[in-house]
């Protein structure tokens, strides 16, 4: 390699340029603080996928976009991808490139179509990983078939039915109603991965449908104890460079990052490290891996291109700064300065959600919906759906059950009627959307996904009936099914990514209000019916105008419960209108309250329901001509004093963590 070279031409390989609205993202976090460095850096920097590469005249060459940052920049150099924009196309002789990082998420297998062009590259530029890397990192089975003396849980691999179903009779785990298919060929992020029940009626049809999206299947023993989290160990060049455990986001059982995760330092005990050095030893052939494992000790996978922003984040471990420093020493023989006076200012609102925004990337659009209030049809986007709007930053404000949209593909799975709206807390996005906050709302029909239920249900019987119920599994207020054709477990998992997404969405915001300000304030914001309707205990009693819940006062922190409650109250008593103020009946808290609250750890949640009647005619209303009409004096009304109650409960917040 020159030593006499200044600056590198580095490229980046990887199926897409971008995998969100940013006009450049790799999807890894890992991969995208290694391009941020290269581009402060001033390195040259290209972008091509594996089947960008061709020969010409015997030339092995790469059909690359051309990446650069503006003339003028200002951002935390580590992120500076997200300023990155592509200028030109063109083709560049493998011999030209110094440097390449491959992702490998267009690699599966030694077959795969231009990996022999791609080996050219091997024998003049430096790849990372290497191809013999990717590869093994890229089968999930090969670390059984490297290393089967560690601790791992029962896995096999079969390319066909009949080898399925056999292994499927020695994995175990039957008694506990699980196990884990893997696509053999997966890249991480928690894609191709899925927790399937052993008492499926469908399993046969299930193993078929994934053996053809995939073509190579893992079946993996479900591991209970993944719930507590699991640990991801990061190496480089052999060192370790950190550990972070994973938490699941709620609802979820995949703990990575990509899906609301949280993450948290952890010490390796003595046997951890040496099981994850052992691995890693195994596959000495990778310079940056992560060894991904239960707190047990029992491995789970591994995989090239960890993420970095858990590391950066945890302990201001920068993955990116540490392999250019030491590549760049290997490559010019001395380290590369950042190329201008760096000016680092705070990101911009838009720039500071990034994190949200990407969970949106894994979900198709548009999609086909239904308006069942106006029967009208329309194509929308995931993030139309799910909408995430960043308003006052201080607090959270959660809106679940607002939506009156169904996709037009599930549409004959429910008889949609009038009735239908009865289920719903109609225009409750509509009195909330004044409050502020960072606004979660899903536009899509609780009946047809329910974001204040747990994922997996629950047996509890402490629990209110309708809370035990799954997202899926809708009763209406006749306590009757609303479901009147089952799903196939493919839709369900499709219907349930939006679940995820949701709650996705609130996880990564308390936890991004925790790093920031030390506490996160959430507010989950309802309707309902000013008189008990159906399989409710109150049925057929009058409701107050607006019911706090607060878990019997444990949801939140007393003084910011009372703040809550003692300005909502003044607030209303000038307008002399008659409303009423409750706490605890009839609503003492949903699933998103009883899931996220957490005093003790700086996470206050309160529930806010409000009855139809205080700012609209009810569907229920005696008089038709004024069904579902609003009544905007009252609206305002209503949105002015809810404002207040939720601003001083933000202030009672900060006095406690600033006094």
């Amino acid at each position: 390699m020159n030593q006499k070279k200044e600056l590198l031409t580095v490229a980046f390989e990887s199926e897409k340029l971008s995998y969100s609205n940013l006009e450049v993202d790799l999807n890894n976090s890992g991969i995208n603080q290694i391009l941020s460095v290269c581009a402060a850096r001033g390195h040259t920097i290209y972008h091509f996928t594996i089947q960008d590469l061709f020969y010409h005249e015997g030339n092995a060459l790469a059909k690359t976009s051309v990446l650069t940052l503006p003339e003028s920049w200002y951002t935390d150099p580590l992120e500076c991808y997200t300023l990155l924009s592509k200028i030109d196309e063109r083709p560049v002789p493998l011999g030209n490139i110094d440097l390449c990082f491959m992702r490998g998420d267009d690699v599966r297998h030694s077959g795969t179509p231009n990996l022999d062009i791609l080996r050219e590259l091997e024998n003049h530029s430096l790849l990372i990983e290497r191809i013999d890397a990717t590869l093994s990192t890229t089968d999930k089975y090969e670390i059984i078939k490297r290393v089967p003396e560690i601790p791992q849980p029962v896995t096999y691999a079969a390319g066909t039915f009949d080898e399925a179903m056999q292994a499927l009779d020695r994995v175990p785990g039957r008694e506990g109603g699980y196990f884990v298919l893997k696509d053999r060929f997966g890249y991480g992020c928690g894609h191709g991965v899925h927790r399937i029940k052993f008492a499926d009626p469908e399993l046969p049809e299930v193993l078929k449908m994934y053996l053809s999206n995939y073509e190579s299947i893992i079946l993996q023993e479900y591991c209970p104890e993944v719930k507590k989290g699991d640990l991801v160990v990061t190496f480089f060049d052999g060192e370790l460079i950190g550990t972070m455990c994973r938490v699941a986001a709620p609802g979820e059982w995949k703990t990575n990052f990509s899906l609301g995760a949280t993450q948290f330092s952890y010490n390796l005990s003595s046997d951890q490290e040496k099981i994850a050095r052992t691995v890693q030893d195994a596959f000495s052939e990778c310079r940056l891996l992560s060894v991904d494992m239960l707190q047990s000790g029992k491995v789970l996978e591994v995989n090239a291109f960890p993420g970095a922003k858990g590391l950066l984040d945890l302990y201001g471990i920068s993955l990116g700064t540490i392999a250019m420093d030491r590549i760049e020493r290997e490559l010019l023989g001395t380290e590369i300065a950042i190329s201008f006076e760096p000016q680092v200012i705070k990101p911009e609102p838009a720039a500071r959600w990034d994190d949200i925004y990407y969970q949106y990337s894994s979900h198709d659009e548009p999609v086909e919906v239904l308006d069942i209030f106006s029967e009208e049809k329309y194509n929308l986007a995931v993030k139309d759906l799910i909408q995430f709007r960043p308003q006052n930053p201080d607090f959270i404000l959660s809106i679940p059950h607002a939506g009156v949209l169904v996709p037009v593909k599930y549409k004959e799975h429910f008889e949609i009627n009038s009735k239908s709206l009865l289920e719903i807390d109609l225009f409750s996005d509509i009195l909330f959307e004044s409050v502020g906050g960072l606004q979660v709302i899903s536009r899509l029909a609780p009946f047809f996904v329910d974001m204040n239920r747990s994922r997996e249900g629950s047996e509890s019987e402490q629990l209110p009936g309708h809370l035990t119920n799954l997202p899926t599994e809708y009763y209406s207020i006749e306590d009757e099914l609303v479901l009147q054709k089952e799903y196939s477990p493919a839709q369900e998992e499709q219907i349930l990514k939006y679940y995820d997404l949701y709650h996705g969405i609130l996880a990564s915001l308390i936890e991004n209000l925790k790093r920031e300000q030390g506490y996160a304030l959430l507010i989950d914001a309802h309707s309902m019916s000013s008189v008990g309707l159906g399989r409710v205990y109150d049925e057929g009693q009058e409701r107050d105008n607006i019911v706090v819940g607060t878990l019997e006062g444990k949801s939140a922190h007393p003084d910011i419960i009372e703040a809550f409650v003692a300005t909502l109250k003044q607030n209303i008593k000038p307008y002399r209108l008659g409303l009423t103020c409750a706490e605890n009946e009839p609503y003492s808290g949903g699933f998103i309250t009883r899931m996220h609250s957490n005093p003790g750890n700086d996470v206050h949640v309160i529930q806010v329901e409000v009855t139809m009647d205080t700012y609209m005619y009810e569907p229920v209303d005696s008089n038709r001509s004024k069904r579902y009409a609003l009544k905007q004096s009252r609206l305002h009304i209503t949105q002015d004093f809810l404002r207040k109650a939720v601003l001083a409960a933000s202030d009672a917040c900060r006095k406690i963590y600033t006094s």
